[in-house]
């Protein structure tokens, strides 16, 4: 199927899809176990009052023992993505935080 439709692009029959910008990014936040409430504290009302809504925040351990590994998914149309970028910059610098990576497939790390 793969190949016949190939064949029909390339006769002009079919269009190409057009690829749309995802909509969805992943920040990644290391901070102390002591500190993850605030820290999620800090993300909600960060992103949701800049107008990013967070879909999903799961917590897991990191690689330290006494550390805490927040995944946090984002719905962030193309045009807020200056937003989201200032928002993980901030979060970075909020006290105890100690890593923020950001990117939809690789990780940018932002400290």
């Amino acid at each position: 199927m793969r190949l016949f439709n190939l064949f029909l692009r390339r006769a002009g029959l079919q269009s190409v899809p057009v690829r749309v910008p995802s909509s969805t990014s992943r920040l990644t936040v290391v901070c102390p176990r002591h500190q993850l409430a605030d820290v999620r504290k800090q993300i909600y009302q960060g992103f949701e009052g800049s107008g990013l809504r967070v879909a999903t925040l799961q917590v897991d351990r990191a690689l330290q023992h006494d550390m805490a590994r927040t995944c946090v998914t984002v719905h962030c149309p193309p045009e807020l993505r200056s937003v989201l970028m200032t928002q993980a910059r901030q979060l970075s610098q909020f006290p105890g935080v100690a890593q923020v990576q950001w990117g939809d497939q690789r990780h940018i790390a932002l400290n």
